[in-house]
């Protein structure tokens, strides 16, 4: 996240994990697994001669001129060099696979198998591919934390077995004594030990706590650090949701191909919806501006407290999006409605009840990163579609951070410049307790 390393990363730039990843999103994104396409993704991304490319996905994406030729020269690889040959590069890519086939085993099963002989012709490789795959599955439909176990079954009764024994051996160690993470057995068990969470109670900060404790000592156990937590977080934000993760990680995330993390959740939400976009076209649809505007876009910018550079208002007021540094769109936008080339965040909050998995969270953590990026001389926007409610919560969240004040202080104040500002219960509760 700080950049630097032997590759030169830049801040908050992914690694060939997310890249890999994403060729497969592309894919997935339209309603497809089809192994081809996705070997005709990683030849292009390989050809653009990215900065990192594990050893095994190297030498066979290296090999060939097509993707009909993959699995063939995957399949050689492993029988020449059977030592080396059960890497962890098709696990860290496999996430979306889990999306494309929500709720069917066998399908998932299949599209995991066919994508990991892509370049992994190891059948451990393609084992631990289906395991972690159904473990994603169970945690995005059930918030099932040990989903990995119902995987089992879709293996032979000898991989049964075998990974059974690993997966008790991971949950018995407490250190970094797992050996080569390199290996996709000990990157699964690594993954797998951090992610064994207890039960989370209805404080939806403890869930985000333990999702950071877990991410950083996924990396505190070294070795293939990018990968291992590549994997864990994978499983983790299936299960918590992309608000467990804070604004001053995802903020900064960016890379290969030119995308930042609202690609991302793109590609995440056409995978899980066959490739269709949600009426109305979101998340590919260029402006939400007609799709809202017979409910009203809310009043233009307004500054909230005099001499502070944070504005608030509804979707009228990305009228003048380009004068701010940073904008947070607490609506739905289309691809072309926030332009400009500052910071532009949009955090998952439902303006329903009972429907965010991680308010308190989510309101502590925004009311932080306004307050940061004010500390850095930044103007921020804060909007969603009117002004009434996730606006104005948001805004209260920072002037509960900002002065010091309660939270029903922090909604008054709010409300003076957002006087049509109404009442979310659930949004009300968290700013009572935003401060304890």
């Amino acid at each position: 996240m700080v950049g630097g390393g032997r590759f030169g990363w830049e801040p908050g730039e992914w690694t060939d994990d997310t890249q890999m990843a994403i060729c497969v999103a592309e894919v997935t994104a339209t309603g497809s697994t089809d192994p081809l396409a996705v070997g005709e993704r990683f030849l292009a991304w390989f050809r653009g001669d990215p900065k990192d490319v594990g050893v095994q996905t190297r030498s066979v994406l290296g090999a060939v001129t097509s993707p009909n030729e993959l699995m063939a020269a995957a399949s050689d690889r492993s029988k020449r060099r059977p030592d080396s040959s059960a890497g962890n590069g098709s696990l860290m890519r496999t996430a979306a696979v889990a999306l494309a086939h929500l709720g069917d085993d066998a399908a998932i099963a299949d599209a995991a198998s066919s994508i990991s002989h892509l370049t992994h012709g190891d059948p451990l490789a393609a084992e631990a591919c289906v395991l972690w795959c159904v473990a994603i599955d169970r945690a995005v439909r059930e918030d099932n934390p040990f989903g990995i176990y119902e995987g089992l079954e879709l293996l032979s009764p000898a991989a049964r077995d075998r990974w059974s024994k690993w997966l008790r051996e991971a949950e018995r160690g407490h250190g970094s004594d797992l050996g080569n993470s390199g290996y996709v057995v000990t990157a699964l068990q690594a993954a797998h030990r951090v992610c064994r969470g207890p039960e989370m109670s209805d404080e939806d900060t403890m869930a985000c706590v333990f999702t950071h404790h877990a991410l950083r000592r996924v990396i505190a156990m070294g070795g293939d650090t990018d990968t291992t937590a590549a994997i864990a977080g994978s499983l983790l934000g299936a299960r918590f949701g992309a608000s467990a993760f804070p604004q001053e990680w995802t903020s900064i995330l960016h890379g290969w191909p030119g995308y930042d993390v609202r690609d991302l959740v793109r590609l995440a939400v056409l995978s899980a919806q066959g490739g269709s976009p949600s009426e109305p076209a979101w998340p590919e649809i260029e402006s939400m501006a007609a799709v809202y505007s017979p409910g009203g876009l809310g009043p233009a910018a307004t500054r909230l407290r005099e001499g502070d550079d944070v504005w608030v208002g509804g979707f009228a007021a990305l009228e003048e999006a380009t004068q701010f540094d940073v904008i947070v769109s607490l609506c739905r936008v289309g691809r072309d409605d926030t332009p400009g080339d500052g910071v532009r965040v949009s955090p998952w909050l439902i303006d329903r009840e009972g429907e965010n998995l991680n308010l308190l969270f989510l309101l502590r953590d925004l009311s932080q990163q306004v307050c940061s990026w004010r500390e850095e001389g930044k103007s921020v926007l804060i909007h969603c579609v009117k002004g009434e409610r996730r606006t104005p919560a948001v805004a209260a969240a920072y002037l509960v951070k900002r002065l010091g004040v309660s939270g029903a202080e922090g909604w008054r104040l709010a409300k003076e410049t957002l006087p049509h500002a109404q009442a979310n219960p659930d949004f009300i509760h968290a700013l009572d307790r935003i401060r304890s």
